[in-house]
């Protein structure tokens, strides 16, 4: 039997800092939080380093008892080098050597990654995609990210070692404008925040619609949250535009089955907090858009990590980082 590896992961996002002390066995021995709302790296940087820290004495450990550590971290980023480049919700973040950093203060060997790869990593490990050898994990949330398992490997790509941005495909020509700088992109039919600046622009001057109702006519409040109450409630608009999404939704995953024959579809966050509301128009459309052999050999199902996606997916990220290295000296 293998024996028990422990590691720590770092969840760099928009409002805080997951770090969880973690274990191969799937033990979450520790966790932290670090508030990150427009803060700065150089206050930040050390705070990581101590809680780190913080958590290993407190499991009992030194840090001679660590294997490594793994960093989930969003997008626009130089991965290679493991520089935070121009995160979009962390302004003061530009050009920050954070790999460099936590290796230096915590003297461990570690691993920098896409968050939504991360995500993928966690769910590997952990959660709806163990045992699988090909599958794909996607956000579903403000965003689209998603992570390729592709015959038991992470796929990255080339080298931007972007692969896995499957948001931004293209499901209309000179379709929406999508937030990325493109146009018909998945992500901008189906992504929350998309959904949410169309509702606004189209229902800003419609005080008598039920979404506008259900946010006392605060437009800047429309998301997916009273869209989902209006869609239940039968609103004409909200059905409507919920079956749009719920066919472009159905046009992608037709595309990503055709592609990578996954074993799983792995959904985040929107599928575990709507439920069948979310997944069955979409199981409902599918056959449009793909094969039948690989759509029957595909499950769909939600996030089995939900909330806690964060505390796993620095440390999922940290033994996948040691299980490469292992393969490299084979």
């Amino acid at each position: 039997m293998a024996q028990e590896k422990l590691v720590l992961g770092f969840d760099v996002g928009g409002t805080k800092i997951g770090v969880g002390l973690g274990s191969s066995e799937g033990r979450i021995l520790g966790k932290a939080r670090i508030e990150n709302v427009d803060t700065y790296p150089e206050d930040v940087l050390p705070q990581m380093v101590a809680e780190a820290k913080k958590l290993v004495a407190g499991a009992g450990l030194t840090m001679a008892g660590i294997a490594a550590f793994g960093i989930s971290a969003p997008f626009p980023a130089d991965p290679a080098n493991g520089i935070m480049t121009a995160p979009t919700n962390n302004r003061h973040w530009r050009n920050v050597p954070i790999l460099q950093y936590l290796r230096d203060g915590l003297g461990l060997p570690g691993c920098f990654e896409n968050d939504a790869n991360c995500g993928a990593l966690a769910e590997w490990f952990f959660g709806a995609g163990r045992g699988c050898k090909d599958f794909i994990y996607l956000t579903m949330s403000t965003g689209i990210g998603g992570g390729i398992i592709a015959a038991n490997h992470l796929v990255r790509g080339g080298r931007a070692l972007s692969a896995g941005e499957l948001g931004h495909i293209c499901v209309e020509l000179n379709g929406r404008q999508c937030n990325c700088g493109l146009k018909g992109c998945y992500e901008a039919y189906a992504g929350g925040r998309a959904l949410a600046q169309r509702m606004q622009e189209e229902l800003r001057n419609k005080p008598d619609s039920m979404i506008m109702q259900l946010v006392d006519g605060n437009v800047g409040a429309i998301d997916m949250v009273p869209l989902e109450k209006a869609v239940r409630a039968g609103d004409p608009y909200a059905v409507a535009l919920w079956d749009e999404m719920s066919l472009r939704n159905a046009q992608a995953f037709g595309m990503f089955i055709n592609m990578f024959n996954p074993e799983r579809l792995v959904l985040g966050t929107l599928a575990w907090a709507v439920g069948d509301l979310y997944t069955d128009p979409i199981r409902k459309y599918l056959p449009q858009f793909c094969w039948k052999e690989p759509m029957e050999a595909c499950e769909i199902v939600s996030s089995e990590l939900r909330r806690d996606i964060g505390y796993y997916a620095g440390v999922a990220a940290a033994l996948n980082y040691l299980k490469e290295q292992d393969e490299k000296k084979r």
